[in-house]
């Protein structure tokens, strides 16, 4: 039997081998270092847009709509509650509701453009538009039956009233619960997108940090053997190259912990605050209308101060029995909606809702007459302290929303130009140091 013995390998040609298998084990680890941050950048950017720029301004733009509906109901019943001697401020309310009803309208269009993709979304739109044209059609229906009565401040003839209810009745009972399950489901997008996030940064941070030290660790290792093989202390082009694989690994691992940071910020501090006081000022404006259809409809004045009281529980929840109970229980350790706040915007807020609150108690005790002028005044004053202060602090955390998202984008945008560029130079100056030991061997 011939055994054929293969010719021996030249040390020259082993060695050459072996240079090209450590620089192309450290190009791959670049590349998969680069694929890593990308990916979670990717990701996380995603969730960005879907938080920044797409379903979180869906759902304020939502929660706004339903505080614009119920002031537009409320300011009808003030209109219809004032008498021909109210003039002026009849014809101020008119003006006030035919505004809101123009802003209505560019939320509901707002809100059907950012629906593009969720067919159910565009329905529930569809038939908030729908819904507001019979809701309007009514509305008109009793301020002209109100006109013709020529009636004097206080409850308008039973005609009057029985129009009316038709109309809160469909804002009440069908609009503003359309308008908060539209807020609700545009809210669980958000909420799946901020869970699908964590769970994504932290994995990229795991992959990053293997993928980064693996890199770290071929590049290191070609270093050595060609210091070892050549009697060379160093090779610049590689240290350099693992300088800049370093600093990707750092950058990369800071930016992608900065996008989170972002947007965990802009969640818990912006959005989920904006969208708790957004809803707890629009039933504040429901509340406060309950207080004038109280005055206005004597037929349902019991299951106005009901509504009330369910309202104010909403708000700010304390342990009582009937609304008298619970006026003179409300203390600032409350819970609802205002006690998910920060303990700072607690206490901005419990003076002013504790005063529209003891308004309104006052008011229950009056007569009707002078109960319509309490209203009209004090009562009005105090509310609008209070809402002042809800606005404020919206207005305080959307930019502080705003300026989350922004940061998030900024960080995103300087991974995109800098990491990329960075490992490409890296991955030149690997051939850039590994050809000249290469040439040796030609």
């Amino acid at each position: 039997m011939t055994m054929t013995v293969p010719p021996p390998v030249r040390r020259g040609e082993s060695v050459s081998r072996r240079v090209r298998t450590l620089a192309g084990l450290s190009l791959l680890a670049l590349a998969v270092l680069l694929g890593a941050i990308l990916a979670g950048a990717a990701s996380t950017g995603a969730s960005l847009r879907t938080i920044g720029h797409v379903a979180g301004p869906q759902v304020l733009a939502t929660a706004s709509l339903y505080r614009q509906m119920s002031e537009m109901d409320a300011l009808v019943a003030e209109t219809l509650l004032l008498g021909r001697e109210y003039g002026p401020q009849r014809q101020t309310d008119l003006a006030g509701y035919d505004r809101l009803r123009l802003e209505t309208s560019e939320t509901l269009l707002n809100a059907y453009r950012l629906a593009l993709d969720d067919p159910v979304q565009q329905r529930t739109v569809g038939s908030l538009i729908e819904g507001l044209g019979r809701y309007e059609r009514l509305a008109a229906q009793a301020r002209l039956l109100d006109i013709r009565s020529r009636h004097t401040a206080g409850p308008p003839p039973d005609d009057v009233v029985e129009a009316y209810q038709q109309a809160t009745d469909l804002m009440r009972r069908e609009l503003l619960p359309r308008a908060y399950n539209l807020t609700l489901e545009t809210g669980t997008i958000v909420r799946r997108a901020h869970a699908a996030e964590r769970s994504t940064t932290s994995t990229a941070r795991v992959a990053v940090g293997v993928a980064g030290l693996l890199a770290l660790a071929c590049l290191l290792g070609l270093q050595v053997y060609l210091t070892g093989r050549f009697r060379r202390i160093f090779a610049p082009a590689l240290v350099v190259a693992t300088v800049l694989a370093g600093a990707a690994l750092i950058g990369g691992t800071a930016l992608l912990d900065r996008q989170g940071q972002a947007l965990a910020e802009a969640k818990e501090r912006g959005f989920d605050s904006v969208l708790t006081l957004t809803r707890a000022r629009a039933i504040s404006k429901s509340m406060h209308g309950d207080q004038s259809r109280y005055l206005l409809d004597r037929f349902r004045r019991d299951t106005y101060e009901h509504t009330f009281l369910d309202q104010s529980q909403t708000i700010a929840a304390v342990d009582s029995t009937s609304l008298p109970d619970y006026q003179t229980k409300l203390h600032p350790d409350f819970q609802g909606l205002l006690g998910s706040l920060t303990s700072q915007d607690r206490q901005r807020l419990f003076p002013v809702y504790q005063r529209f609150q003891q308004a309104d108690a006052r008011m229950r005790t009056m007569p009707a007459e002078a109960a319509i002028k309490f209203w009209d005044g004090e009562l009005t004053r105090t509310y609008e302290s209070y809402d002042k202060v809800v606005e404020q602090l919206v207005r305080q955390h959307e930019t502080g929303f705003e300026r989350a998202i922004g940061s998030g984008d900024r960080a995103l945008e300087a991974l995109w130009r800098s990491v990329p560029a960075g490992l490409a130079v890296g991955a030149l100056l690997v051939l850039a140091g590994v050809w000249p030991r290469l040439r040796e061997y030609r």
